[in-house]
């Protein structure tokens, strides 16, 4: 052995991922679609969206969007509501036209109706499966990502149209 020892080295732990693992772990941030379990939340976010639809249902115009009141800019959601009473009417390219992201919408709103209708334990069973999925893919968040880039793309490539567009 030649006289030397060897002297062993502990590895030392590292604090800042040993303090933040519980944080960065995707399972242990609340999902969205885990809300879904509570009808009531369900309920509301439903009964939210029906005024603006109901809007439309009766030709009617929904009130201006603030944002692009405010900066000339339209904002991520302008068109949407248009867009998706359009589609629950049949007229899928005039809404793809307003804004590709009314199916999303429309999606959502058969989600939390059947969220509402369903009994409790099949509602708990959908909301945690959902949730799963939300959890393993992140739809969530690719979904607003996704539509935050759709809106500058809109922005910049097209806005003289998008505005005309979506100011009638």
């Amino acid at each position: 052995m030649n006289g030397h020892r060897k002297i062993s080295q502990r590895k030392q732990p590292n604090l800042l991922r040993t303090e933040l693992s519980p944080m960065l772990n995707p399972s242990s941030f609340p999902t969205v679609l885990s809300l879904l379990r509570d009808r009531k939340f369900s309920f509301i976010a439903l009964l939210a969206s029906a005024p603006l639809l109901l809007v439309f249902a009766n030709g009617g115009v929904a009130w201006p969007c603030p944002f692009l009141h405010l900066t000339g800019i339209p904002c991520p959601g302008c068109g949407l509501t248009r867009a998706t009473y359009l589609l629950l009417q049949g007229d899928v390219k005039n809404s793809l036209t307003f804004h590709a992201f009314s199916p999303v919408v429309v999606l959502g709103l058969g989600i939390l109706t059947s969220s509402v209708l369903l009994p409790e334990r099949p509602r708990a069973r959908w909301a945690e499966h959902l949730a799963k999925i939300e959890r393993k893919t992140g739809i969530v968040i690719l979904l607003l990502v996704a539509m935050i880039l759709y809106w500058l793309g809109r922005v910049i490539f097209l806005n003289s149209t998008f505005v005309q567009l979506i100011q009638g």
